[in-house]
């Protein structure tokens, strides 16, 4: 039964690990996302992210047409 137990922990830190790992990575790409920032907040700085991107897509795609590019 211990052996299961330790399993369980074991696979829960790892699943933690790359949790956080990937969190890092994502304050390394989203700007504006200080070294401190807690999860909710980096989540919804990188949601703000997005939709500037997606933004930026449209309006350089109505740009494209109208200059007939």
């Amino acid at each position: 039964m211990a052996k299961r137990s330790f399993l369980v922990l074991r696979k829960k830190r790892s699943f933690q690990f790359l949790v956080n790992r990937k969190l890092r990575e994502l304050k390394n790409i989203v700007p504006g996302s200080p070294v401190g920032t807690d999860v909710d907040t980096l989540l919804h700085t990188t949601a703000e992210y997005i939709c500037y991107l997606e933004l930026q897509v449209l309006v350089l795609r109505r740009l494209s047409l109208i200059c007939g590019v």
